[in-house]
């Protein structure tokens, strides 16, 4: 098609000379100026084809550039012939006002698609494909964000599904990828629009709850623990029911880093395993 536009483009100037008088006093400036924009036109409509979106973003863009390159070849030539005035306002003004609301509207759909590109990009760079539960490595990076600003004020919870290997052993893999869907749900419904929640590895996760203290960090670990206890699960042929345990640490101004306050909850959850599962340990217990 690109061939056509540019055979177009060279054979107008002759059938124009053909079919109308020559104008008496020609502007050069004027013709040149046109000239050039007609040639940028052209090097726009030839390096679409490279331009990889949409095929309907491509053909409006496509279409508008070559009705806008028949207007300025109008224009320019107007500088050189003598059109009616039909040709100079169909044609010249006409084409103009059309071809570049197709460009408008060509380059709003090219806009929208990179948009929808970026937001898929990011969410498989941020979320866990399985669980839907943001990555280890965001939650790192947001975290220290928080971390750094003025006046932090927070808690991590790390909760850890009960024996879920044997969830996978008995049901199998699929059932247990379902449970930790169905976990994942369970606690992004409880979760505030501020709170972090992460998948930190195979069935194990982290919470950041911003603008909360110690207390009232349990009360929220506790009601999920509890939530999640009375909650059957009917998943494939297999119903059961699934218990966490939760490890609680509070920022303070005494540690420097994430990795730090992390480990304190870390040795929390532990300690919650160790005393029976199923509980939350806090440090101030």
């Amino acid at each position: 098609m690109s061939v056509y536009i540019l055979a177009l483009f060279i054979l107008l100037p002759f059938v124009s000379y053909w079919l109308f008088p020559a104008v008496a006093n020609v502007d050069v400036i004027s013709f040149a100026s046109e000239f050039i924009m007609a040639i940028a036109v052209l090097v726009c409509i030839f390096n679409l084809k490279n331009f990889r979106q949409s095929e309907r973003s491509n053909n409006m863009l496509f279409t508008g550039f070559s009705i806008l390159l028949v207007a300025i070849c109008i224009d320019a030539l107007d500088e050189l012939v003598i059109f009616p005035k039909a040709i100079t306002i169909v044609i010249e003004d006409l084409f103009q006002i059309i071809g570049l609301l197709l460009i408008v509207f060509g380059i709003k759909l090219w806009l929208e698609k990179q948009e929808a590109q970026s937001n898929t990009l990011l969410k498989l760079a941020t979320t866990d494909p399985l669980t839907g539960a943001y990555t280890r490595r965001y939650f790192i990076d947001k975290a220290n964000e928080i971390m750094q600003s003025d006046n932090p004020r927070f808690c991590i919870l790390i909760l850890d599904i009960d024996h879920f290997k044997k969830i996978n052993d008995q049901y199998g893999h699929n059932v247990g990828d379902l449970a930790l869907v169905e976990f994942c749900n369970l606690i992004q419904s409880n979760c505030r629009e501020s709170d972090l929640f992460a998948r930190w590895g195979g069935e194990e996760f982290i919470i950041l709850l911003p603008h909360i203290a110690t207390p009232s960090a349990y009360n929220k670990a506790e009601s999920l623990r509890v939530q999640l206890e009375n909650t059957e699960l009917h998943l494939s042929n297999a119903v059961f029911n699934m218990t966490v345990s939760i490890g609680i640490a509070e920022y303070s101004a005494n540690v420097k880093k994430l990795e730090t306050l992390i480990d304190i909850a870390d040795k929390r959850l532990y300690q919650a395993k160790q005393q029976g599962r199923n509980q939350v340990v806090s440090g101030t217990d």
